[in-house]
């Protein structure tokens, strides 16, 4: 994760031409191939953008700047968001970099700024699979959750409940806030999207174990994994 001031970036190299992957950001009918439910672009400098991602999030803008095959800026209605998207040719194919850009930024917690990046992530990563591999799987992202806030801890070991939501199956285990998620049975959490990425691995109503530190102890807690609480 790059922080620069009032901006966060983040990137993935595709193996497919340089055309490809500028139609899959640029084209609605591309763009619903990987990212949106419904795209609605009309793609030239002042022209409009809609994008359904799923799972309740939207966004749209106004087209401010395009260079063929190599960058482009959607920005927001109120012009306090930009979205920069640049296409470079490496080696190994084609380095897709998205940098959201926004004075509110500069006042964003770490968890506001996580998330955005992760979600990111997994769309890029998706792009990454349909264009090398042919495979979607959007069915196979944000399927389960346990209902806590959470941010990388500061050390680089695991992952800091922020908040824990009432009623959520954390809340009915027993973690609480500040407690430092270590590992999910025997894998080890690097931070934020590691957890993210671990959890989703499991089945709704699993059982998994927690390894936890609580202040200087360090405990097990056994957690049900809970559905994802907004369908795609």
């Amino acid at each position: 994760m790059t922080k620069v001031q009032d901006s966060v970036r983040r990137e993935i190299v595709v193996n497919a031409p340089l055309e490809k992957v500028w139609n899959a950001l640029t084209k609605e009918e591309h763009l619903n191939r990987w990212y949106t439910k419904e795209a609605n672009i009309d793609f030239r400098v002042g022209g409009r953008g809609y994008m359904n991602h799923g799972w309740g999030a939207t966004s749209e803008g106004v087209y401010t700047e395009i260079n063929a095959m190599s960058r482009f800026v959607l920005e927001s209605n109120d012009g306090d968001f930009k979205t920069i998207t640049e296409l470079q040719e490496v080696e190994n194919g084609i380095k897709v970099s998205i940098e959201y850009r926004a004075s509110f930024m500069l006042e964003m917690d770490n968890v506001a700024k996580e998330n955005m990046l992760f979600g990111t992530g997994q769309f890029l990563e998706n792009l990454k699979s349909v264009y090398e591999l042919g495979q979607d799987n959007r069915n196979n992202l944000w399927k389960t959750w346990i209902g806590v806030s959470h941010t990388t801890n500061l050390d680089g070991k695991g992952t800091r409940v922020l908040q824990v939501k009432d009623g959520s199956v954390a809340a009915k285990s027993g973690l609480n806030q500040g407690d430092i998620i270590l590992k999910i049975d025997q894998d080890p959490v690097l931070g934020y999207e590691s957890f993210e990425k671990l959890i989703n691995t499991k089945t709704i109503k699993e059982f998994v174990t927690l390894n936890v530190m609580r202040g200087t102890e360090k405990l097990d807690i056994e957690c049900q994994v809970d559905t994802y609480p907004v369908p795609y």
